[in-house]
């Protein structure tokens, strides 16, 4: 059973994800597990736990919920708690680049935020590993911007391409790097894409969804008795979303390993 115990040491990374589905494939990597309840009384707790057989990454991780600002306010509680050497935003993101494919993995090397156009990107100084050859993994760099919104249609994200030249979209990663900016924190970001430039999201994914990352139950009921088909495609976007989580903790343990 985890315990629920005091603010700790500083750890190596704190990471800042957003959903549940993101984030269990990477606790359940880690051992010695802590939890560390949220002294302001919300249910987001901060889960620390040990990375490797060698114990030598101590990882703090928080599933913020979707957006800007929780993504924010949990990023402030690992810096102002955890006292993390490097925080990372981690999770999914919508491919704008067409040559993007499901499960590639993406180290957003400049940062937008389309709610402030007219700002010059973030530059984030990181090199991704080559990809081999021989290996399913592909690994980008690229330009990423933040969304306010779920980019659900391609022809969105065909618009977003031509006005911000971005290669992914997410709904946080501008928020979390501007705090670490603002701190003087050691920042990265690490996406896996969730879905290509060229798919159409259910339209009820912008009903059925919670901030949390949670189902609705009486939208998914409601949506499931105006569209009863949407059940397979919602299953199939979960599907997907398992892949990119499971891909997200397979390169993960490699990529910490690299900080110092």
């Amino acid at each position: 059973m985890n315990q629920v115990l005091p603010a700790p040491e500083p750890s190596d990374v704190g990471i800042v994800i957003a959903l549940p589905i993101e984030a269990d494939p990477i606790v359940e990597l880690l051992h010695d597990v802590r939890t560390y309840s949220d002294p302001e009384g919300s249910n987001r707790s901060v889960t620390e736990g040990v990375l490797g057989a060698g114990g030598k990454t101590v990882v703090t991780l928080i599933v913020s919920g979707v957006g800007r600002n929780l993504a924010t306010k949990g990023a402030r509680r690992l810096i102002g708690g955890h006292r993390p050497k490097w925080l990372l935003s981690a999770g999914f993101c919508g491919a704008l680049d067409p040559t993007l494919k499901r499960n590639d993995i993406v180290f957003p090397t400049e940062i937008l935020d389309a709610n402030r156009p007219d700002d010059p990107p973030l530059v984030i100084p990181f090199t991704p590993p080559e990809s081999s050859p021989s290996s399913k993994i592909r690994f980008r760099p690229g330009r990423l911007l933040t969304a306010s919104k779920i980019v659900r249609t391609a022809a969105e994200k065909a618009a977003l391409r031509d006005r911000f030249a971005a290669d992914v979209v997410d709904m946080e990663t501008a928020a979390v790097a501007s705090l670490c900016a603002d701190r003087g924190q050691r920042f990265l970001a690490i996406r896996v894409v969730s879905d290509e430039a060229d798919t159409d999201l259910p339209p009820e994914v912008l009903t059925v969804m919670g901030p949390t990352g949670g189902f609705r139950l009486g939208a998914t009921l409601g949506a499931l008795m105006k569209r009863p088909s949407s059940v397979k495609d919602l299953w199939t976007l979960r599907e997907h979303a398992v892949e990119a989580s499971d891909r997200l903790a397979e390169v993960l343990p490699g990529i910490l390993a690299q900080l110092s």
